[in-house]
C-alpha cells in the first residue's frame, strides 16, 4: 500500500500541464515587373550638289614696235605692232557634301507591382494549475480511505 501511495505521488509530480506557445508567421510576396522600351531614331541627310563653273577668257594684246608699218587685225589696221593672244579656261569645281544628322531617344518605362500577404497566428496558452487540485483531491481521498481502512481493521480484531 505504501508503494501505491509512493507511485501516485511520483506520478503527480512528473505529470504537469506545461505552457503551450505557438507563433506562426507566413509571408507571401509577389513582385511583378513590367518594362517598356521605346526607341525613336531620326535621321536627316542633306546633300550639296556638285557645282562646276567654267570661265573662258580670250585676251588679245597689241604692242606697237615700229610705227611706220601697218598691221590689220579683224578688219582693223595697226602699224608695226606686236600681238599677244592669250586664251584661258578657268574651271571652278565645288564638290558634293553630304551631312547626316541623327537623333536617337530611348524611353524606358518600368512598372513594379508588389503584393505582400501575411498570415500571423499566435497562441499563448498558460499553465493550468487547476489540475493539481484534482490530484490533491484524489490523494486526499486515498489517504482518508487508507486511514479508514486501518481504523476499521483495528476495531474488528
Amino acid at each position: 500500500m505504501k508503494k501505491l501511495i509512493l507511485y501516485i505521488v511520483v506520478l503527480v509530480l512528473i505529470t504537469s500541464c506545461a505552457a503551450r506557445k505557438v507563433d506562426i508567421n507566413k509571408v507571401d510576396s509577389q513582385i511583378k515587373t513590367d518594362s517598356t522600351s521605346v526607341t525613336k531614331k531620326e535621321s536627316v541627310t542633306t546633300q550639296d550638289n556638285h557645282i562646276s563653273i567654267t570661265t573662258n577668257t580670250d585676251e588679245l594684246e597689241i604692242v606697237p614696235i615700229d610705227t611706220s608699218k601697218c598691221i590689220e587685225v579683224d578688219g582693223k589696221k595697226y602699224k608695226n605692232v606686236k600681238l599677244k593672244y592669250k586664251k584661258t579656261k578657268k574651271v571652278l569645281v565645288d564638290t558634293t557634301k553630304i551631312k547626316v544628322s541623327e537623333k536617337a531617344s530611348i524611353e524606358v518605362n518600368v512598372k513594379k507591382d508588389t503584393s505582400v500577404k501575411t498570415f500571423k497566428k499566435e497562441i499563448d496558452k498558460k499553465t493550468n494549475y487547476s489540475i493539481y487540485l484534482w490530484w490533491l483531491l484524489v490523494l486526499l481521498l486515498i489517504v482518508i480511505g487508507f486511514y479508514m481502512y486501518k481504523k476499521i481493521n483495528k476495531t474488528l480484531f
